[in-house]
């Protein structure tokens, strides 16, 4: 009698079926997976012209007056104007807008004329709807001239100077804090759009933080700059921002502050600063 052949314990057929399956598994995971980072990207790139996207502004004070002192001549930008510039079409929701700054301290010789000059300007600015982040300005004495020196460059004469001790005025701790921020109100759902308005590389690392922590933002957003570029200059960058807006003299000359904060005291009476843009019109 012949032996009857024992069946492979394997059962082919349906371990082939379970490998199918498994396969059309890895697929569906694949695909969804796909679709869900098209889906990401597509929200992403919304938020550059969604109307209703909650863009928020971040000004960083001193880096813009210098700025705006050396290309465009004048050192204020009204920050409201300036955010809503920026946010363009996105304004379905109220644009919000920081500024930060550091505050001299009055009670050092020469810096009591700058911190009022100062403080009426950002009663200004509080009034109309920006968020002010001051700190105070911190000093060291130095070595110091009064005379006015000519740009440091190739064949620049030499220059004779008389040295003083001063107490030189420094700023710390706000691109820090502003960093923060940022960092803060993206993480925790506040803004879709950040828009870093500032020169200082140093808040380069936003990006590259933000993004690290990616995996704990369960929705899309955004991350903008924005510097003054002088007329005809090439286009500049902020490395690690999707985009950075040019803040040329035709923009600065829609968003200038020109009120003078340096008249006598009798003579001061708070601004009322547009919280507008022009029309076309105007």
């Amino acid at each position: 009698m012949r032996a009857r052949q024992r069946k492979s314990p394997g059962h082919p057929k349906k371990e082939a079926g379970a490998r199918k399956g498994f396969r059309i598994s890895i697929a569906a995971v694949a695909i969804n997976t796909m679709n869900d980072d098209a889906q990401e990207a597509t929200s992403l790139a919304s938020l550059a012209s969604d109307p209703h996207a909650r863009v928020m502004v971040f000004i960083d004070g001193q880096n813009s007056y210098k700025s705006c002192q050396r290309l465009f001549g004048e050192p204020h930008v009204n920050p409201r104007l300036l955010a809503l510039h920026l946010a363009g079409p996105r304004t379905v929701n109220r644009v919000a807008c920081r500024f930060y700054t550091g505050r001299p301290n009055p009670n050092i010789p020469g810096e009591g004329t700058k911190a009022q000059r100062l403080d009426r300007r950002l009663e200004a600015i509080r009034k109309s709807g920006v968020t002010v982040v001051m700190r105070p300005l911190r000093y060291h004495w130095d070595w110091g001239h009064r005379e006015s020196l000519p740009r440091p460059e190739a064949g620049a004469p030499s220059q004779t100077v008389t040295l003083s001790p001063w107490q030189r005025p420094q700023e710390k701790g706000i691109d820090v804090v502003m960093a923060l921020d940022v960092i803060d109100f993206v993480l925790t759902g506040v803004c879709d759009v950040a828009i870093v308005c500032s020169l200082d590389r140093d808040l380069a690392e936003i990006p590259g933080a933000l993004y690290k922590l990616a995996r704990v933002v369960t929705r899309p957003f955004r991350l903008e700059a924005a510097v003054p570029v002088a007329g005809g200059e090439a286009i500049k960058t902020m490395r690690g921002f999707k985009y950075t807006h040019q803040i040329t003299p035709e923009v600065f000359n829609l968003v200038r502050d020109a009120t003078r904060y340096d008249v006598p005291e009798g003579d001061w009476v708070l601004p009322v600063l547009p919280t507008e843009l022009p029309g076309p019109s105007s």
